[in-house]
């Protein structure tokens, strides 16, 4: 094989890699939208009966899902933050929620912005 050869497959391996890679972060992408609504229903469901244990599960499914809407998230914060104070094992879903809804506002730089920074002028 010359230098030309080793490159060429080289470069063939590298691409090979890249799209294995990307397949398998579309899979996981896929795997998240199509079980929001699953751990959602299960979400409500634990709220309804009050088990904390599967209401701390489904709670971390959905905080971790990146297709969490905003009205979900709000409405997962409100339910942990009713029973925080009762069971100590969902603070940490508390936090978790807490610092997703500090994501979902934050403020995004534009073109032509100060790069989402606040002046105080």
């Amino acid at each position: 094989m010359n230098d030309s050869e080793i490159l060429f497959l080289s470069i063939g391996i590298l691409i090979l890699i890249a799209i294995i890679i990307q397949y398998f972060l579309w899979k996981d992408r896929m795997k998240d939208k199509n079980s929001l609504n699953h751990y959602w229903q299960k979400f409500l469901e634990s709220e309804s009966n009050n088990n904390v244990r599967d209401l701390k599960f489904n709670g971390e499914k959905l905080i971790w899902n990146k297709y969490l809407k905003n009205e979900q998230l709000e409405k997962i914060i409100d339910v942990v933050n009713s029973r925080v104070k009762n069971y100590p094992t969902l603070k940490k879903l508390a936090n978790d929620a807490y610092n997703k809804k500090l994501h979902y506002d934050r403020i995004l730089p534009q073109s032509g912005s100060n790069g989402g920074i606040k002046q105080s002028w």
